[in-house]
């Protein structure tokens, strides 16, 4: 992912002393969020202004729901970021807020009022904006959104603050909108090979294949990857379970073809393979994946190895004793989640409060 701060739009868009907005777009799978996240944990380190500059940022997500999907809450989220590193900005607050009612809701468009009034804040600062996923956010408004960003990258009279916007998405219509066109573009499957050759070498350096079988299966998976790193990843595990059964160069190379090249397939490939399980593994898979899905935040592996050891046929009055509680307890709680969640849960760091924690892969 060190490419990014060598590359050329990537360049064209942090260089420049003006306002301006970088788009990442990629297929699905192709590492958008996990450069985003590079980006922002990496953007102190890598550019000198940054540090002195006010950084606010938001997710858009599906799984989380309305909250993280609401265009009016992205924009709340960012204004209260740059309101909690600059009390100064208070200024552009203070007309919509004693109009408001107690406790009121703030509406959407007096929240893209004052966002774009930070352009002539009274005094000379820089912002950086990052947003991930902006595919994943409501259909409604996108359109608008996209606008309110060029609008804040539009230089005009008496504008004093900088801001610099960096946004991952996948392709979206709105994005090439003819009056919102973007120069500065970067498409994830045209510069992310060398990251997928690096990972290819990785794991196929530990499979024992010979030297003509080692180029044939990596020139195949590098070609049918077409940029989506989440393919490479699934594509990984399932050829280390390949590889523990013994095989000859031409049936894992047989194999490897007979795996599927879109990833809608693939995940509906996990899925057969689970519902081929024995009853009693199919039954907890559905479990954890209920938990994993449904829970309020992600929930920690000893979190998930806690709830499968509570009956699934319990009343409001259950009280197990210590004994039995500790006799349903899974010892080999990962082996467990990996047997019957298959390749489509991950076990993370999400970060030092989540360490540990089991979320849905991709």
């Amino acid at each position: 992912m060190k490419w990014l701060w060598e590359h050329k739009k990537y360049k064209a868009w942090s260089s420049t002393s003006h306002s301006d907005l970088l788009f990442i777009e990629g297929k699905p799978g192709s590492g958008k969020s996990t450069i985003t996240k590079y980006f922002k944990d990496n953007l102190l380190k890598r550019e000198p202004l940054a540090k002195e500059a006010i950084v606010a940022s938001f997710f858009y997500s599906h799984r989380e729901g309305e909250a993280q999907t609401n265009h009016s809450n992205m924009l709340r989220s960012i204004l209260y970021d740059v309101l909690h590193q600059n009390e100064t900005f208070f200024f552009h607050f203070q007309s919509v807020y004693r109009n408001m009612l107690p406790h009121g809701e703030w509406p959407y468009d007096s929240l893209k009022e004052i966002l774009l009034s930070f352009k002539k804040h009274p005094a000379k600062e820089q912002l950086y904006l990052i947003v991930d996923a902006m595919d994943e956010s409501g259909d409604k408004d996108r359109d608008d959104i996209i606008r309110l960003l060029h609008q804040l990258c539009h230089e005009g009279k008496g504008c004093t603050c900088i801001v610099k916007i960096f946004v991952s998405t996948r392709p979206i219509t709105e994005l090439h909108h003819d009056s919102t066109e973007v120069e500065n573009v970067i498409k994830m499957q045209d510069e992310n090979t060398a990251d997928i050759i690096k990972f290819t070498d990785s794991f196929l350096g530990e499979l024992e294949l010979d030297h003509e079988c080692y180029d044939r299966t990596k020139g195949y998976i590098v070609r049918e990857a077409q940029g989506v790193f989440i393919w490479v990843y699934l594509i990984e595990k399932e050829l280390r379970e390949y590889h523990r059964t013994g095989f000859s160069n031409n049936e894992i190379y047989e194999f490897l073809q007979s795996l599927p090249t879109e990833l809608d397939s693939f995940y509906g490939r996990i899925l057969s393979k689970l519902e081929e399980n024995a009853q009693r593994d199919i039954a907890v898979g559905v479990r954890i994946y209920e938990l994993v899905l449904f829970a309020y935040r992600p929930l920690r592996i000893s979190e998930i190895q806690q709830a499968l050891a509570i009956p699934d046929d319990i009343n409001a009055n259950y009280l197990p004793s210590d004994s039995s509680f500790k006799d349903r307890i899974i010892g080999a709680i990962k082996r467990r989640i990996v047997h019957c969640g298959g390749n489509l849960l991950e076990m993370k760091g999400l970060c030092d409060s989540l360490k540990n924690s089991v979320v849905l892969f991709g």
